[in-house]
């Protein structure tokens, strides 16, 4: 089954690098290729091989996609320049300087709220601590606040820092897992 769900991403994977041609939300396809995964994790780990609608594999990748959406659309403002010369489109481009902070806290919160339903879940399939996991996924969410709020869109040192600062982002949704799941 897990080969099957590899097979049904190839059209996101075929098309993701023609994106920034046709249309205006590249980060959006590349959010829904690269977090693919969790369905071909959820596919291998469970016995049965399918995907359980009420689990939490598709909160769990709304919450990646989301999370792209912020990275990526803070790391495109780097190129907006560049991309717009080339007649390439991006998130940066579409939302523009005015409207990228506003849309991307709604893509944070997207991807907050999204965390919590896994963990609601989890917490109902009794394996998950929830108070643990809730408190670390809101430092995640905080990160993500940060990263929007001190980027300077204009500002290419600024805003790849930010976006290498994605891996705490994802290490403390990996910790708020983890301690999560060892204190039941």
């Amino acid at each position: 089954a897990c080969f099957w769900w590899g097979v049904a991403s190839l059209p996101l994977v075929a098309i993701y690098p023609a994106t920034k041609r046709f249309t205006r939300l590249p980060q959006l396809v590349l959010g829904m290729t690269i977090n693919w995964g969790a369905f071909m994790g959820w596919v291998a780990a469970t016995t049965h091989g399918s995907i359980d609608i009420m689990g939490p594999v598709l909160p769990l990748y709304a919450s990646g996609v989301a999370w792209t959406m912020v990275y990526d659309t803070i790391y495109a403002h780097q190129d907006k320049k560049d991309d717009a010369k080339l007649g390439l489109k991006s998130t940066a481009l579409y939302f523009g300087d005015q409207h990228t902070k506003p849309i991307l806290h709604g893509f944070a919160l997207a991807a907050l709220a999204s965390w919590w339903t896994c963990g609601y879940i989890a917490f109902e399939w009794d394996t998950v601590n929830v108070p643990i996991y809730y408190l670390g996924t809101t430092a995640a969410y905080s990160h993500l606040v940060w990263q929007i709020e001190t980027a300077e869109l204009d500002n290419p040192p600024n805003l790849l820092h930010r976006f290498k600062s994605n891996n705490q982002v994802g290490a403390i949704v990996f910790a708020s897992i983890v301690a999560g799941n060892l204190t039941i």
